[in-house]
C-alpha cells in the first residue's frame, strides 16, 4: 500500500475480504451496508474484459470491493468533486490506478459509448425531496441521499442509453420504492431478473432490495433470492454478514 496525504476531518477504513483500504471523511456521506450488499450481489463475467460502470460513486467503494474479484477495468463517475479526489486517493493508496479510474461529471451528461458497457451499478439517491420533511443540512448529504440533481428516471434512461442489449443493471434501493423502480425499468426496457431482499433482523421488515436488471434481455422471470439477514438475536452480525465482511466461512 502506498502513503497518501489526508485531508483534515479524513481517516483511512479498512475494507477486510478485499484486503483494501478506503477514504472517508466525516464532512460526506460515507459508504454503508447499501453500497457493501451490492458491490455482493453483482455477478461479474469470468472472462478477463469487460466494461463495466459505476453511476454515483462517491468515494469509490463499490469499484473498489470489486477489484477484490476481477482484473477487469472498472470505471466510476461522480458527481461531487471532494468525493472523486477521496476515491482517486484511495486508488492511489491501493496501488490500483491501472484499474480503476473515477472521473467527476453529471450522469445525465454522458454520451453513448461507442462500445457500450456490459454492467452499471448504482446506488442511487434515495428519497424524494418532496416526501422528505428536512434535508441534511449538508449539500454533500442532500445530493448523496435525495433527488436534488438526478432522479430515479433519470439514471435508469442513462444506463438504457449506455449498456448493451442484455447488458445488467444492478442497483441497490429501498423496499418502499419497489414500485417506482419496477415502473422505470419497464418503461426503458428493462426486465428484472433477480431481486433479493435484506433485513436487519430475521423478524424485520426488509429495509435494502437489490435488484438485477437486463436492458432488452426479454421477461423471463423474476428470481425471489433468499433474504439476507444482517444481525442475529445477540445484535451481532449473522455468518452470512461476517463472510461478506470478512470473509469468515
Amino acid at each position: 500500500m502506498e502513503s497518501v496525504v489526508l485531508k483534515e476531518h479524513e481517516r483511512i477504513d479498512q475494507l477486510i475480504r478485499e484486503q483494501r483500504q478506503i477514504i472517508q471523511s466525516k464532512e460526506f456521506f460515507s459508504f454503508s451496508l447499501d453500497a457493501v450488499l451490492l458491490a455482493d450481489f453483482v455477478r461479474l463475467p469470468n472472462r478477463r474484459s469487460f466494461r463495466y460502470l459505476d453511476f454515483c460513486s462517491g468515494n469509490g467503494i463499490i469499484p473498489l470491493l470489486l477489484s477484490g474479484r476481477t482484473t477487469a477495468k472498472l470505471e466510476g463517475i461522480e458527481l461531487q468533486a471532494p468525493l472523486v479526489d477521496m476515491a482517486q486517493r484511495s486508488i492511489q493508496l491501493n496501488q490500483l490506478e491501472h484499474q480503476i479510474t473515477i472521473t467527476q461529471g453529471d450522469i445525465n451528461q454522458l454520451s453513448k459509448p461507442s462500445i457500450p458497457y456490459d454492467i452499471i451499478t448504482c446506488n442511487p439517491p434515495y428519497f424524494l425531496v418532496e416526501s422528505s420533511k428536512g434535508l441534511h443540512h449538508l449539500t454533500s448529504h442532500q445530493l448523496a441521499r435525495h433527488e436534488v440533481s438526478l432522479t430515479m428516471a433519470q439514471w435508469i434512461k442513462k444506463a438504457g442509453q449506455l449498456l448493451r442489449d442484455k447488458g445488467r443493471l444492478y442497483i441497490v434501493h429501498r423496499p418502499e420504492r419497489l414500485d417506482d423502480l419496477m415502473e422505470h425499468l419497464l418503461a426503458h426496457q428493462f426486465s428484472v431478473h433477480r431481486i433479493k431482499f435484506a433485513h436487519p433482523k430475521k423478524e424485520a421488515l426488509a429495509n435494502i432490495v437489490l435488484i438485477e436488471a437486463i436492458y432488452r434481455g426479454g421477461r423471463r422471470g423474476i428470481r425471489i433470492e433468499p433474504p439476507i439477514i444482517v444481525h442475529d438475536n445477540q445484535h451481532q452480525y449473522t455468518k452470512e454478514m461476517q463472510a461478506i465482511y470478512f470473509g469468515a466461512g
